[in-house]
């Protein structure tokens, strides 16, 4: 027997594992049971072990050896995704050896694997290195040699970007534009809470990946300054919340957070709590409480679950996209990271400053925001942006016959007039425009609180709002600033029309 297989052979009789593990965010698990649960900033991990049978059981005590250095210097996420790779790769291999694992084993789990699920092999290669390396039983040192040998492929970067993918890949303007219409009315039917709708436009601001938004605290918003600080997660630091980059928040945006946020407050919430609380985000609240009172995310709600809580909202509204034979837009929130940085491309931002934005580190995932053809964009868009339009409706409010028809009837605030075209009442605020920051009359034929008058002069507003496009000709997306504004004045006009046309055909059937 050979030097090194008789250092192999003792080890293996000698290998125990420590009675406690602690992560670099000072997580700690007892590596000995079945189940690893431990959290990680905003995010909560879990690994069965005992998932493992039918003969592969007896390596799990390798395993688990060969993942506690990652456990302790690497983030939770990779640990995860090594421990799912070797069970993919035990998945794919059929009836467990009764010996150690060789290089064909890997060589048949490369040739089963699907094109998508090439960087498998590289994720693996990492854990088999270090299998191998210390001398762990059920693992032949042929196996890190062969793995070594091969291209390991990672997953393609920005393909989804570079492609413009329908399903995940940039919005379009016009989808945006759908989206953002459709949200806000839900919200104001009650269709939607008002976290979804916050979330929804604080990735529209500021293109940040969803476990940021999860490690969220009600203090980072200055409803003074309308400055959020964005915790920077992927910093190599201790955890989420040491560094932070500052974004301007829309006076519109800035009401409504600070409006939620007293909401908060009013319901018990300290200032430091969550902006999004576990409790109010997930339907039936946690099964298990993983953290302590004291800790620094204690009451954050899971980035997987803040994601998933969100599609499952915003997907009910999602309106319908040409891109996908009209099927309902797919809202998930990398996608809104993805338009934040294409803008930024398109809006002549340098890769430095569309770096710092996205938070990432480096330069070298941010070319693919360049990779597009700004032509080809701009294509894009004209051709769907009209469709989009034409199901996407700008108008919101309810069309009313005069004051004494709306809501409020005239009370002090609900009044709405544009004196820039005339001095008579456009329409009423069916909230007496409380808590509302936004740009009055041209924000209000958008807003579902707003009830236009039969006979107001709608056209006029429209000249107005039309002539001021022309003025930013040269610039296109200042000229298009407030299209969708100009939608809802059309449709107004329109809905005006209709109905002037079936009373003067009423009448004419009792003439």
């Amino acid at each position: 027997m050979s030097l090194t297989n008789n250092l192999r052979a003792s080890t293996a009789l000698a290998v125990l594992l420590p009675d406690r593990i602690v992560s670099k965010s000072g997580a700690g698990l007892d590596p000995s049971a079945d189940i690893w649960v431990w959290t990680d900033g905003p995010f909560k991990r879990r690994i069965d072990f005992s998932r493992y049978s039918g003969g592969f059981e007896r390596h799990v005590l390798s395993l688990k050896h060969a993942l506690i250095p990652f456990f302790k210097s690497s983030s939770s996420a990779h640990v995860v995704n090594l421990e799912s790779s070797f069970r993919y790769f035990v998945e794919l291999t059929g009836p467990c050896p009764d010996r150690d694992f060789a290089a064909a084993d890997f060589s048949n789990f490369s040739a089963r694997l699907r094109p998508t699920e090439a960087w498998r092999v590289g994720t693996l290669n990492g854990l088999i290195q270090k299998w191998v390396a210390l001398n762990l039983p059920g693992m032949r040192g042929e196996c890190a040699s062969h793995l070594a040998e091969r291209r390991k492929p990672g997953n393609t970067k920005g393909e989804a970007v570079a492609t413009r993918d329908p399903e995940t890949g940039p919005l379009s303007e016009g989808e945006v534009i759908a989206l953002y219409s459709a949200v806000n009315a839900a919200y104001g039917r009650g269709d939607l809470p008002l976290w979804t709708l916050i979330l929804c436009r604080l990735l529209l601001a500021c293109g940040g990946r969803i476990s940021q938004y999860a490690s969220l605290k009600a203090l980072d918003f200055d409803p003074d300054t309308f400055v959020l600080r964005l915790p920077q997660v992927k910093t190599r630091e201790e955890h989420a919340r040491v560094r932070f980059l500052e974004f301007d928040i829309s006076p519109q945006t800035s009401q409504l957070l600070s409006d939620y946020c007293a909401g908060l407050r009013n319901a018990g919430y300290a200032n430091d709590a969550a902006l999004f609380p576990e409790d109010l985000i997930m339907r039936r609240g946690a099964t298990k409480e993983l953290r302590a009172a004291g800790d620094l995310f204690f009451g954050h709600c899971d980035p997987t679950t803040l994601s998933r809580r969100f599609r499952e909202e915003v997907s009910e509204v999602a309106p319908p996209t040409p891109r996908l034979n009209y099927a309902p837009l797919p809202v998930a929130p990398q996608r809104f990271r993805y338009t934040f940085g294409t803008r930024l491309a398109e809006e002549g931002a340098s890769m430095v400053v569309i770096a710092n934005r996205l938070g990432h580190a480096d330069l070298q995932n941010v070319d693919v925001y360049f990779s597009a053809s700004p032509k080809v964009i701009e294509n894009i868009d004209k051709a769907m942006g009209p469709m989009l339009i034409s199901l996407a409706r700008a108008f919101q409010g309810q069309l009313v016959e005069d004051e004494a028809s709306s809501t409020q009837k005239g009370a002090p605030g609900s009044r709405i007039i544009d004196f820039r075209v005339s001095d008579e009442t456009l329409g009423g605020c069916n909230q007496c425009g409380k808590g509302c920051a936004f740009n009055k009359p041209v924000a209000c034929y958008t807003c579902f609180r707003f009830e236009p008058f039969l006979d107001a002069p709608h056209e006029e507003v429209r000249e107005h709002l039309l002539k001021e496009r022309e003025e930013f000709a040269a610039d296109p997306r200042m000229a298009a600033i407030n299209d969708e504004a100009i939608q809802a004045v059309e449709e107004v006009i329109a809905m005006c029309a209709e109905v002037r046309q079936q009373r003067t055909a009423a009448e004419e059937a009792t003439a």
